[in-house]
């Protein structure tokens, strides 16, 4: 049994001010189950809640957009002791923009990133049984940015931003860098530490781009390199979704993504989605 359901909404205020808001939840629900089945198979349940929620305020002089993102998913495997997580996430960006007639304009953006939920690393001990062991928290680690540039709108479409002047922390709890050693690290923090303050320059770049006719690909990226540390070493965080509008009920979608921060480990990190989904309007 598959379903995922998804509830958005729009508004717009009437005020001279123009204030709009879009809400949108999903939720997406996967169980199986055997019993007697000689081909094999195990029981299984696994469950993701989503949730999207942007904020856009403008007026003559200033536009102001701000969006949270929050993913949170489980699955238990009847043959297994611990539930484990499937998508955790916790996003936050916010931008200010000075209003102007021309596409490139002063801007200033900040965004938190983190998770809800605490994760672990999953072994197997001396007796063949599985132990896991608590690697990460809520907000450890927790990256903080907040950077001042300039910004290139276009349209709705195609958004950059280039921020020369960008400062960024990494927090994690002290619980975790206690143990460490003292050549080692903790998501870049050292020993006994809970932070590391970075300075650098960032770029980020959104489009959506219609590829057939109901059928929209969006590209999301972001790249940073700190002044003060390895600075040919760049964080790069891409996120690629296929939308493929079936009608206004009826609807699929494929994400990739990709990430590679050298403070939380020196390889190409993949996340991969593909959904189908059911869309209720209220």
């Amino acid at each position: 049994m598959l379903g995922q359901f998804l509830f958005a909404q729009e508004e717009v205020s009437d005020s001279l001010e123009t204030w709009k808001h879009e809400r949108k939840i999903g939720l997406l629900v996967n169980q199986s189950s055997f019993n007697n089945w000689l081909a094999g198979g195990t029981t299984n349940f696994s469950g993701t809640l989503n949730f999207d929620y942007k904020i856009t305020y403008q007026d003559e002089a200033w536009l102001w957009t701000s969006t949270a993102d929050i993913a949170l998913g489980f699955a238990k495997i009847d043959s297994e002791e611990f539930v484990k997580k499937t998508e955790d996430r916790l996003e936050i960006n916010a931008q200010l923009e000075r209003a102007s007639d021309k596409p490139w304009k002063w801007s200033s953006t900040f965004n938190l990133k983190t998770q809800n939920t605490p994760g672990y690393t999953f072994f197997e001990n001396s007796n063949n049984t599985i132990e896991r062991i608590k690697s990460t928290g809520f907000f450890s680690p927790a990256y903080l940015r907040l950077g001042v540039g300039t910004s290139y709108r276009k349209s709705d479409t195609f958004t950059l931003q280039f921020e020369p002047l960008t400062a960024r922390v990494i927090i994690v709890d002290k619980t975790f860098t206690q143990s460490i050693g003292l050549e080692e690290t903790y998501f870049g923090v050292k020993q006994g530490e809970t932070s590391r303050w970075e300075a650098g320059t960032s770029f980020a770049m959104q489009s959506k781009v219609t590829v057939l006719k109901n059928v929209f690909f969006s590209n999301k990226i972001s790249l940073f390199s700190n002044y003060l540390e390895e600075f040919k070493n760049i964080d790069l965080d891409y996120t690629g979704t296929l939308d493929m509008k079936v009608n206004d009920y009826l609807s699929a979608m494929i994400e990739v993504q990709l990430v590679y921060d050298d403070n939380a480990l020196s390889d190409l990190q993949l996340r991969q989605v593909f959904g189908i989904a059911i869309a209720l309007p209220f």
